[in-house]
């Protein structure tokens, strides 16, 4: 393997430098920090853990325009680091992936590119420690993370501390969703119909909800559960389209709120009900069953829980289908063992599943079979752009609804982050079909 250098940048007589060749600066000597420098001796950490990258390179330029190259400095498109607070290098060695993603909240680093930062730092995730799940761990990065990880479990998803979890995200406003969202409201990843399709946000979300439908084989006189109403998308569309009968229910006030309201101007009251309820206390039997991206809000210890009530409630030859994210199973035990940026500031006490912890839980505590998966990771990334685009778009709006600039740079972080995330293939979405053996009721999903 190619082992990267690591290059000094020394001090530019121009204030920026230049990116992609545009001109030509000269440069002078700069000090190094001093050795025994608190602030130096954080550098030189950060500096060590970065420096056997070497795919693509990044550019780390300091407030008084010295810097370091790591990785292959030749790369014509380079990711772009500029330092604004030498507290920078302090929060990222000490507090790994979550010290990073909070340097750039805190306006401590900017990049002209946040996702060609995010990007490089993905695609060398193989041999940077500053990762939550990174295979290649350095002594000294991420010495806090103990601290962030206390946090995480002391947030769990019972019945008590779910709400209140879910509100820290959910319950933000739903005039920020309405800006940021297409008009079906969906906050999920949308299915396109090819990756350089023409169609919308909304056609893509549109073609998901049908998907779904056609998985579950709707028809007038079923009774369909939804385990995570959103914004009361999908119950509408069931509805409107299939005739079905649809319980929702949601923990969120704020969208039980819109999707009330959204229900009861469709004129669809008559066929969806929808409870401020959590799961844990739904009692019935359901002909179909449906949850899309909420299992992800649970947390390890609360997935038997989740999985066993599905199959309690799914009557004898019904359908559910379940869309979630899903982590890679090399990784998954120092992630699920760990804790990141959308764990403490997007998703308290959420973790993301695999396919063997589904698995696994399935086996455990039902009688329910795998049927059908389909993956679509490259979906959510379109996604999520669009999203971001329309943040982007929105943030004069935003502002005066009263978000202040952090939160506006913790969401630009955590919209581009996960957006590179399912580009690169680091973490997949997939919706899954779940049945009991010799049920006639299930549908070709072949076709």
């Amino acid at each position: 393997m190619k082992r990267a250098n690591t290059t000094i940048l020394e001090r530019k007589t121009t204030e920026r430098t230049p990116i992609m060749g545009s001109t030509r600066t000269e440069t002078r000597s700069s000090a190094s920090p001093e050795p025994t420098s608190p602030r130096g001796i954080f550098e030189r950490v950060f500096v060590s853990a970065l420096a056997r990258n070497h795919i693509g390179a990044l550019h780390v330029f300091k407030e008084d325009g010295t810097g370091f190259v790591f990785g292959d400095s030749g790369d014509t498109v380079p990711a772009i680091i500029h330092v604004k607070d030498r507290r920078f290098f302090a929060h990222v060695v000490l507090f790994g992936e979550i010290g990073f993603g909070e340097a750039f909240m805190l306006d401590y680093f900017d990049s002209p590119d946040l996702y060609r930062a995010l990007e490089w730092f993905v695609q060398n995730s193989r041999s940077t420690p500053t990762l939550s799940a990174a295979t290649v761990q350095h002594l000294l990065v991420g010495a806090l993370g103990f601290y962030n990880r206390i946090l995480h479990l002391l947030r769990p998803n019972n019945e008590t501390t779910a709400k209140k979890n879910i509100a820290e995200h959910y319950d933000i406003g739903n005039a920020l969703y309405k800006e940021m969202l297409d008009p079906t409201m969906a906050y999920s990843a949308a299915i396109y119909q090819s990756i350089d399709s023409a169609e919308n946000l909304e056609q893509a979300q549109v073609r998901k909800f049908e998907r779904i439908c056609e998985k579950l084989n709707l028809r007038p006189g079923l009774h369909l559960l939804e385990i995570g109403s959103g914004w009361g998308g999908f119950a509408i569309h069931a509805a409107r389209q299939h005739g079905v009968k649809v319980t929702t229910v949601t923990i969120s006030e704020e969208q039980f709120a819109l999707a009330k309201e959204r229900i009861e101007r469709e004129g669809l009251s008559h066929l969806i009900e929808i409870r401020l309820q959590d799961f844990r206390r739904i009692e019935g039997r359901f002909d179909r069953i449906v949850s899309i991206e909420m299992a992800e809000a649970l947390g390890r210890r609360f997935f038997d829980v989740y999985f066993r009530k599905i199959a309690s409630l799914l009557s004898e030859d019904g359908l559910a289908v379940l869309q979630y994210i899903n982590y890679p199973e090399s990784r998954y035990e120092r992630y699920a063992n760990s804790s990141d940026f959308i764990q403490k500031h997007i998703f308290p006490g959420g973790l993301l599943l695999s396919h063997r912890e589904v698995l696994n839980s399935l086996h455990r505590t039902t009688d329910l079979c795998l049927y059908d998966l389909e993956s679509f990771g490259l979906s959510y990334a379109r996604s999520l752009q669009q999203w971001r685009l329309n943040f982007n778009a929105s943030l004069d709006r935003i502002r005066t609804l009263g978000y202040d600039e952090t939160f506006v740079r913790k969401w630009e972080y955590y919209l581009t982050s996960c957006e590179v995330a399912f580009t690169e293939r680091y973490i997949n979405v997939c919706q899954i079909l779940l049945s009991r053996p010799q049920n006639r009721e299930l549908p070709d999903t072949a076709k």
